[in-house]
């Protein structure tokens, strides 16, 4: 069973996707963290190890590709994390917690031009999710949280990584992120809340989710 949580920069998907598989798993449910970048420098993606085992320069490459090609290897980068580890990381009685999945990065591309309609046919051949859980957070909140410590492809592509160009960019990422949530049906949860009140209210809706019969299937139509 896949479960995506998803968010803007800052939203805390990171922080609340780890505690909430540590908990689950310690509940005594079978479950999996799941994060693009885990194909970097890992044995168990045998056919990523062509990549250079630092991270951080993977990002900062990823982040000053063409926009076209960057989607395109991020999408790729998160399909294979889920599907090319051996043994792979998706099963019927695993939740797997995919944190972000492809919605930020898919938002952002749109936001720095690429063709909406585009972008979600790509994204459709992607694994399904049974449950997208939506952590929602204004602009404002985001970057007093993250505390100056931002990137330029947070921030618009500005190398001064400024206030002003951090809260337009994620306003726009925001408008795109908030247009899939409503039409989509996703689960939406204000991450502008305690971290505590939000890992319970996460926790919560990965259990009512495991509780329900959920599809083998991994292709679905265009968006979940």
């Amino acid at each position: 069973m896949i479960v995506s949580l998803v968010g803007t920069d800052g939203a805390g998907k990171s922080t609340v996707s780890r505690l909430a598989a540590a908990r689950l798993s310690a509940a005594g449910r079978r479950t999996e963290r799941v994060d693009r970048w885990d194909i970097v420098g890992n044995p168990a993606y045998p056919t990523t190890r062509f990549m250079a085992a630092d991270v951080t320069d993977t990002r900062r490459c990823a982040a000053e590709m063409p926009n076209t090609a960057r989607f395109l290897f991020l999408m790729w980068s998160m399909a294979h994390a889920l599907l090319g580890r051996t043994p792979p990381a998706v099963g019927p009685d695993l939740v797997t917690l995919l944190d972000g999945y492809w919605t930020k990065h898919a938002a952002s591309e749109i936001v720095y031009g690429l063709d909406s309609a585009w972008v979600e046919g790509v994204v459709s051949g992607l694994p399904r999710p049974e449950q997208v859980v939506y952590l929602r957070l204004e602009p404002e909140q985001a970057w007093e949280r993250k505390a100056g410590d931002v990137i330029p492809y947070e921030c618009g592509m500005d190398p001064r990584c400024t206030r002003d160009s951090f809260l337009g960019h994620q306003g726009r990422v925001l408008e795109v992120l908030d247009g899939w949530a409503e039409r989509f049906d996703w689960l939406t949860l204000d991450a502008g809340r305690g971290l505590d009140e939000v890992l319970g209210a996460v926790v919560t809706a990965l259990g009512d989710t495991a509780s329900r019969p959920h599809s083998d299937g991994v292709r679905v139509p265009p968006l979940p």
